[in-house]
């Protein structure tokens, strides 16, 4: 009875006799035949390749949010291409678009580039024609006009790279935007094209653009002179540096436009929605449009790829961290070949060896998991207090906010990702864990008792 209870007890799978001989092994000092210092190295790299996976990742998300929270903050998300509609017709789209589920508001636009000038400098820019009130409405850039028409409150510098750096913050109003209609001669501008004109609230801004009147010597361009109303700052050189906003009408009257709006702009509840709000409505309207992930597709996908790629480096970073597994299993399996061979002669079967050598090595790779993915979701939710530890500590700024206007490295995370990423890494070492396992299995007990 005794020797059939014993027998139970060793062909038990992954049972107490295993796990005993598997927590044996792991605990067992060097000159007694333990693990090799290869294996605690093997642990450390697998902690730092999750780490850097996780870090790395979720520092890509928060610089995509911050783009795309920007990007679709600023710009309506769906555009339709309505030029030579009459006026009518586009009174009656906008109404209808307006009782569409999940529209929130729908804005005709005008857009036209051109030369601006002021004191004997002159830079390349977009114009856009708004309607007064759809500016006043938008959040993004009405909250930074009203931040910078008072004195702000300013917290106590956290680091030295927030001493001498202030977030840009916006000028002058926009309650007097457009009253003159056409004739209006407002204008809107980013803070970073008002530095690089070196003009502010009050100057005089002078738009040339070269498609004006037709005349016996050619093509005349046109010229307007405006006053800058208002200066904004939303946290994107694209639309702080390049990007201009005029009263409609008036954008109209500078490029010459009579009937109707070139273009609707529609800003959706969910900006996610976009590409099925365009698909759905290509459907029923011959009109051509544009999602704001089309408009901006090559930012989009340059985030795409740069995550993906990213992602599969620094995973194989993990992979190879991974094989030393393979070296510190094998070196046990040497040092405990006696072992193996007393315990296939008192029952133990393959599959049972296959199993203590594979819960040692998976031992290894679970602490190596769990430890960075503990470091790494730290890291992400604690990055801003470590980017100015550091920055304090070195006496320099790792992340200069004057070039990428952030005062500290935005990181999202994502539980669904963290999952994947630790579940990905346990399987590697898993694999790892096996293959020296197998080959224990096949070792001779004869061979490894020959000369005992």
């Amino acid at each position: 009875m005794d020797a059939a209870r014993e027998q139970r007890v060793i062909h038990r799978p992954f049972g107490p006799f295993e796990r005993m001989l598997a927590m044996r092994y792991l605990g067992a000092k060097r000159e007694h035949g333990g693990l090799a210092f290869i294996s605690i190295v093997s642990v450390i790299g697998i902690t730092l390749g999750v780490w850097a996976l996780i870090l790395t990742m979720s520092i890509m998300n928060g610089f995509r949010l911050e783009l795309v929270s920007k990007i679709v903050g600023f710009e309506p998300h769906v555009f339709i291409d309505t030029r030579g509609v009459p006026q009518v017709e586009v009174d009656a789209l906008i109404e209808e678009l307006r009782l569409r589920p999940g529209v929130e508001t729908v804005e005709p636009l005008h857009e036209g580039t051109g030369l601006a000038s002021a004191y004997q400098r002159s830079e390349g820019i977009q114009v856009r024609g708004v309607r007064p009130e759809d500016i006043r409405a938008n959040k993004m850039i009405a909250a930074s006009v009203a931040g910078g028409a008072a004195p702000m409150q300013m917290e106590p510098p956290k680091n030295r790279c927030s001493a001498i750096f202030a977030p840009p913050s916006g000028a002058g109003s926009l309650d007097r935007f457009g009253d003159g209609g056409a004739l209006s001669s407002d204008i809107v501008m980013g803070d970073s094209f008002a530095y690089a004109l070196g003009v502010g609230v009050g100057d005089k801004v002078t738009i040339t653009q070269p498609n004006g009147a037709r005349t016996a010597f050619g093509t005349s361009p046109r010229t307007r002179t405006y006053a800058i109303s208002a200066i904004y700052h939303v946290g994107n050189e694209r639309f702080d540096r390049y990007v201009v906003f005029l009263p409609i009408e008036s954008s109209k009257n500078l490029f010459g436009y009579d009937e109707g709006y070139p273009l609707l702009g529609i800003r959706l509840a969910d900006p996610n929605a976009a590409e099925s709000f365009v698909r759905q409505l290509e459907q029923e309207k011959p009109y051509r449009m544009q999602s704001w992930i089309q408009r901006n597709s090559t930012f989009v996908t340059a985030l795409v790829v740069e995550r993906n790629v990213m992602r599969l480096i620094l995973f194989i970073v993990v992979v190879i961290t991974a094989l030393n597994i393979i070296t510190g299993v094998l070196m046990l399996v040497k040092n405990k070949a006696r072992d193996i061979a007393i315990l296939r002669t008192i029952g133990a079967t393959r599959g049972g060896v296959v199993r203590i050598f594979m819960m040692t090595g998976t031992v290894l790779g679970m602490a190596g998991v769990g430890t960075g993915v503990l470091f790494g979701v730290l890291s992400a939710i604690f990055i801003a207090d470590i980017q100015h530890f550091l920055e304090n500590l070195l006496g320099f700024c790792l992340f200069p906010p004057d070039i990428y206007q952030l005062d500290a490295l935005p990181a999202k995370l994502e539980w669904g990702e963290v999952a994947s990423v630790g579940g990905a890494a346990f399987v590697v070492t898993l694999f790892m864990s096996i293959i020296p396992s197998m080959w224990a299995a096949r070792l001779n007990p004869v061979e490894a008792l020959r000369f005992e």
